[in-house]
């Protein structure tokens, strides 16, 4: 069975999952159940608003569903709906140019060319206010926290976080937890030099890497931005 069975896309409003329309119920209930596994205590503590496509669903699926995520996240489920404008998830699509990772959406690095969204984030005359820097590694537990943009000359490590009113930008690895535009601010970017997050949160929208295996950011420098309520990873630099 493939392992994109069943994908989670938290959005700033709550909770899409998305489902095979070929998989049986149990299938599907197995998959949400591995996915809440792996999430741990992403989830702990909200009140989601949850939509679904891809399969029709009972009442009583959708009992059963709810009361898994309510035990396995210590959430509050505030409602569980059928997401009606969408066609039904097929596994076996592949949209040109992009590669669903369960959360992240990450373009094509076989690009010879900026896209219209990088070239936009480049060309951006917007101000973009005082921007802190901090220079060496942000180690396991500490916690850097500014009003402005954050540039780290330096690594982030699994267990560092990093928050930001604005921009975050790290000139080394990102392995730790960022959050870019704590504020709100769904126009904040998030860049690095290998992008490898526990967690990527801009604004409200909040996601993280694939469950099945360790994201493997590619040798070239990255950002992460907002569109469609959603955050999408790029390459910095074109592909030659």
């Amino acid at each position: 069975m493939s392992d994109n069975g069943v994908i989670f896309k938290a959005t700033k409003d709550g909770l899409i999952i998305i489902m095979n329309k070929e998989l049986e119920f149990d299938e599907i209930y197995n998959e949400i159940n591995k996915k809440l596994i792996s999430a741990g205590n992403f989830f702990k503590g909200a009140s989601l608003g949850v939509k679904y496509r891809g399969r029709k669903l009972s009442e009583e699926e959708i009992k059963i569903i709810c009361e898994l995520m309510t035990q396995k996240t210590e959430t509050t489920i505030s409602s569980f709906e059928e997401e009606t404008n969408n066609l039904g998830f097929n596994t076996d699509i592949k949209e040109e140019n992009t590669i669903k990772e369960n959360g992240f959406i990450k373009y094509d690095m076989r690009k010879e060319t900026y896209s219209n969204d990088i070239k936009s984030i480049l060309h951006s005359r917007e101000e973009e206010g005082i921007t802190k820097f901090y220079r060496g590694t942000v180690r396991s537990g500490q916690l850097i926290s500014y009003d402005g943009n954050i540039v780290i000359l330096g690594d982030v490590n699994p267990g560092a976080e990093i928050q930001a009113g604005g921009n975050i930008i790290v000139m080394g690895w990102l392995r730790g937890t960022v959050h870019a535009g704590m504020y709100g601010n769904d126009k904040a970017i998030v860049a690095s030099l290998s992008l490898q997050p526990v967690q990527l949160r801009i604004a409200n929208i909040i996601t993280r890497p694939p469950d099945e295996q360790k994201y493997e950011s590619p040798s070239v420098p990255e950002i992460a931005f907002v569109k469609d309520n959603m955050i999408f990873i790029e390459s910095f630099l074109p592909q030659k």
